[in-house]
């Protein structure tokens, strides 16, 4: 089997190499769709977990993913491509099965982040892999190939783990484990890219970052419950300082730091930096809070609240396509999709009510806060690059995306901390509100974006 898919890779075939990069896209993202539907039947199934514990199933895959994706792609550099995203998919692959066999909340927890830790490996390694390993003349057509697949496991994310979530929560998990293993089988056929004289990135700084964004999170997670004063809150806010900054001094004194800041000399990547953050602090919010909204306050089957929470990721694929190809500035599409996230989040706050009678209102959030998603990330990524030399792009985009995830783990304890384990449409709105801020905050940044090609720039 083995020989025949090398052969298919030495006659130019690239059908095998985008299988293999595509299967690894689909569990990307699925993930991030499968697990918030899911959240509900989970945690039901652990009830002496606090909702801050059970907070951790998703912040320990994104804290991880955030520590790790940077060093991960110098890693992938010093030891080869392939190999590490094949060790990223097996590790994924273990992570997927202890959580899905886990009887205890700390085992799943830790399973959770170990899928943190496989998913950083193969990410930054699986469109290089794909690229290398197809004609330059097909380069466009697996670009597109990878889109569309990233695209349709977006929408039918929701779908899935729905229907998986109504049989058995531990279903979400089981199932990547084919998906991983067609993955492994065709992924021999990745063109293997060469290795570079280079030192290991900065491990230390890395396990910095998941301490400071870790205690951080941690600790907003019980600002409802205990207060800003609390002593304890108080000491895991100090920790959480005290490890960015040790971690900032290691990035700037390491010879191959975690995270390399020297882009943050360009004003509008900085701005960009932290206009994505922010925007999926929002973002976050909605797709937690709203999946929350659906099975958990008008206790719906999980089907069910996956076909009409489908309605958002499909909205965002259509139009991050359609706006890929438009003229439209970054910043002014980052600044459309903050606007409408925000939009999104006021319907929310304003309309919604304990009745699934304002189940419209409900798809109309979905629908607006689809567009924003599929106009803003393609925004504030290309706002961020714009400005990059070539050979800064690898770090500006890992920053980026190291961003996405520490904003996405900032939500997600927000809305645990504004909520609860509350049932209430009125402890919701409190969440929708924060939401619109974000947002807004987010769309603000925009301002200060000045992209290469802008009119505006100097």
């Amino acid at each position: 089997m083995t020989d025949s898919l090398r052969a298919s890779h030495r006659s130019g075939g690239t059908f095998l190499p985008a299988v293999a990069v595509s299967c690894a896209a689909v569990l990307i993202a699925m993930d991030l769709f499968v697990i918030n539907l899911a959240f509900e039947a989970i945690s039901s199934d652990f009830p002496e977990a606090a909702p801050q514990t059970m907070s951790w199933v998703i912040n320990a895959y994104a804290v991880v993913f955030a520590a790790l994706l940077v060093p991960a792609g110098r890693l992938a550099d010093k030891y080869g491509r392939r190999k590490l995203f094949r060790l990223g998919l097996s590790v994924f692959a273990v992570g997927a099965l202890g959580a899905a066999l886990s009887g205890d909340v700390f085992v799943l927890i830790a399973a959770r982040g170990l899928q943190g830790m496989g998913a950083a490996l193969f990410v930054p390694t699986g469109l290089a892999l794909l690229l290398a390993s197809s004609p330059v003349s097909r380069h466009t057509s697996m670009l597109a190939v990878w889109t569309a697949v990233g695209s349709v496991a977006a929408a039918g994310g929701p779908i899935l783990g729905g229907a998986l979530t109504q049989v058995n929560w531990r279903w979400i998990f089981l199932i990547s484990l084919p998906v991983i293993l067609v993955a492994l089988a065709t992924s021999v056929t990745l063109a293997e890219t060469p290795k570079k004289e280079t030192r290991v990135p900065d491990l230390a700084g890395s396990a910095l970052l998941a301490v400071s964004v870790g205690t951080l999170v941690a600790g907003l997670s019980y600002v409802r419950d205990r207060g800003l004063t609390d002593p304890g809150l108080l000491a895991l806010f100090a920790v959480s300082a005290i490890a960015l900054a040790w971690f900032t001094r290691r990035c700037m004194t390491q010879p191959v730091p975690a995270l390399d800041l020297s882009v943050f000399k360009d004003a509008t990547f900085a701005w960009a930096t932290f206009g994505i953050a922010t925007y999926f602090v929002g973002f976050a919010i909605l797709l937690l809070g709203g999946s929350l909204m659906l099975t958990r306050v008008w206790a719906l089957d999980p089907l069910t609240a996956g076909l009409i929470f489908s309605l958002g990721p499909l909205t965002a694929g259509v139009t991050a396509v359609t706006m890929g190809r438009t003229d439209m500035s970054p910043r002014l599409l980052a600044a459309v999709g903050g606007l409408l996230l925000a939009l999104a989040g006021l319907l929310w706050l304003v309309l919604l009510d304990t009745q699934t009678t304002s189940l419209p209102v409900f798809f109309a959030g979905m629908v607006v806060s689809g567009l924003g998603a599929g106009s803003g990330q393609v925004g504030f990524l290309a706002a961020g690059t714009s400005r990059l030399e070539s050979s800064e792009f690898a770090a500006g985009t890992g920053i980026i995306n190291t961003a996405r995830q520490v904003g996405s783990a900032l939500g997600v304890s927000i809305l645990v901390a504004i909520t609860g384990a509350s049932v209430l449409v009125d402890d919701f709105s409190g969440a929708w509100l924060a939401v619109t801020i974000a947002s807004l905050v987010a769309t603000g940044t925009t301002v200060f974006m000045r992209p290469a090609h802008d009119p505006l720039s100097v």
